[in-house]
């Protein structure tokens, strides 16, 4: 048997399919940020704000993703209004 084959089996177990979902952030000096957010299929943006992670990632238009802190984030508003 392949030594590395549990290692494939564990990472292949945490493989999940996210979604993009449009934001609007306002953080709470005020700036704005807007981009996209990865969501898995069955969840939605609250739940990821609600996540205990601390950070999370934000792909911007031009594709450059940023981290934010959750603790910086006043006002989060989903662009799509189905998530």
């Amino acid at each position: 048997m392949n030594a590395s084959a549990p290692l494939a089996a564990q990472r292949a177990s945490r493989i999940r399919t996210k979604v993009n979902v449009p934001v609007e952030l306002v953080m709470s000096d005020g700036s704005q940020l807007t981009g996209l957010v990865f969501i898995g299929l069955d969840e939605r943006v609250q739940d990821l704000l609600n996540d205990p992670k601390p950070f999370f990632p934000l792909r911007l238009d031009n594709h450059e993703i940023l981290l934010i802190n959750k603790g910086a984030v006043a006002v989060c508003k989903p662009l799509d209004a189905s998530k």
